[in-house]
Formats: structure tokens, C-alpha cells, sequence
């Protein structure tokens, strides 16, 4: 979490991605980025796979009880900027910005149904594509529906398991699509995304949980439609 939250500040900091809208499309209830990206975005899309993710969502949103505690990612997102207090109103920044929380079925050609959003500024993800797809060509179809989602000049801001095959979430192994970083750079250009930067987050110790080689960091700029 830490890392990746590191690298999203990084990024968004340095003013080289902007804009009012971004759209999220991350695997489970990863949420870490988006307090970092409420200190850049007026608005927040989050896209959903399931109905149970939208609604524990909404619970958070309207601080409802049961809710999931997500208060050590705002206090993190404020430690990024030096701050070490203010995590409340980082996390009411986000409840803020967040506009809609949509439920969308990648496998569709239109997965979005008849929901309508429009093009955002930026799109980030962290390892959706990773555990949703089964299989390559599927994941070069998931990368043309983010690029669908973004403006012509717009980003992406893709968090990627390199060489994955494997994650746990409690005590299920969960299968993850393996493909290599030029794979991944490939599939990109297919899209219409033009890669800007690919920061590799090294794995920094072993463990039974997941055998990815690294994260890939990739910022993108959307050159054309598909």
C-alpha cells in the first residue's frame, strides 16, 4: 500500500498528470491511491466489479457503522506531505470528491451498460487487469476500455504485477494473469497510450502471499481513440 501510495504522490505532485476528473478502476476495495489523488482531483469515479465492493463503498461514504476503517490511509497520505494530523478531514476531502460509484462487467463490450461517464483527465488502476482477466486478449480489451474512458491527452496511471501468477486474499490463492513488461508495453501501444515513465518498485523480501517480480509504475498519455 505504502509504496504505491508513494509513487502516486510522486507522480501527481510533480504536475505532470491534471485535470478535475479522474476515474479509478482498481481491483477490490484498493483505495490508498484515491487519498492521495483528493489533494488533485475535484472529481473521483470509482469503478466496481461487484455490487457488494459499491456498497461497502457507499458505507464509507456516508460513514455508516460497519464500515470498513480506512483512517491509515489518510493519516499515510497525510505523512506524504509532511503532515501528522489532518487524516479526518483527508478522508472527508475524499468522501467529498468521490461523485459516482458505478458497477461495470469487464467481460461485456460495453461494460458499463447503459451508464454514461464522461471522458475523464486521468484513469488510474492498481493490478485490476491483473486478477480480473483471464486470459491476454482479454487484457488487451480492458486496457482499450480504460483508454475509451479517457480524453485525448489524458493519463493513465497503471500499477501492474509483473510476472504475477498468484495472490492471496485471507486464506484463498487466487489465480492472477502472468504477462512480462513487454507484454505490457505492447498492449499499451495497441491502446493509443503513449507510455511516459515505468518506475519498477522492486519486491523488497519473499513471501508466500504473491510471486509477482515487481510493480510496474507505468504513466501513459492517451495519443488517439482506438
Amino acid at each position: 500500500m505504502e509504496v504505491i501510495m508513494k509513487h502516486a504522490y510522486k507522480v501527481l505532485s510533480s504536475g505532470c498528470v491534471k485535470g478535475d476528473t479522474i476515474i479509478d478502476v482498481s481491483l477490490g476495495l484498493y483505495m490508498f491511491q484515491l487519498f492521495v489523488a483528493a489533494d488533485y482531483f475535484k472529481n473521483i469515479i470509482l469503478i466496481e466489479s461487484s455490487d457488494s465492493s459499491v456498497d461497502e463503498i457507499q458505507k464509507w461514504i456516508k460513514k455508516e457503522p460497519g464500515a470498513v476503517d480506512k483512517s491509515h490511509m489518510a493519516m499515510y497520505a497525510c505523512a506524504l506531505k509532511g503532515k501528522s494530523t489532518g487524516w479526518k478531514d483527508q478522508e472527508d476531502k475524499l468522501r467529498n470528491a468521490i461523485k459516482q460509484v458505478v458497477k461495470w462487467d469487464i467481460s461485456q463490450e460495453n461494460p458499463l451498460g447503459s451508464v454514461v461517464l464522461p471522458q475523464a483527465d486521468c484513469l488510474i488502476s492498481v493490478v485490476y487487469l491483473d486478477g480480473v482477466c483471464k486470459d491476454h486478449n482479454m487484457f488487451l480489451k480492458g486496457l482499450k476500455h480504460f483508454s475509451s474512458l479517457l480524453k485525448t491527452g489524458g493519463h493513465l496511471i497503471l500499477y501492474s504485477c509483473i510476472n504475477m501468477t498468484y495472490y492471496m486474499t485471507g486464506q484463498h490463492k487466487l489465480s492472477s494473469l502472468k504477462y512480462d513488461e513487454e507484454f505490457l508495453r505492447k498492449a499499451l501501444a495497441n491502446a493509443g497510450l503513449l507510455i511516459k515513465s515505468l518506475d519498477k518498485l522492486e519486491r523488497k523480501f519473499e513471501t508466500s502471499l504473491t510471486d509477482y517480480e515487481y510493480i510496474g509504475c507505468i504513466v501513459c498519455s492517451k495519443e488517439s481513440d482506438i
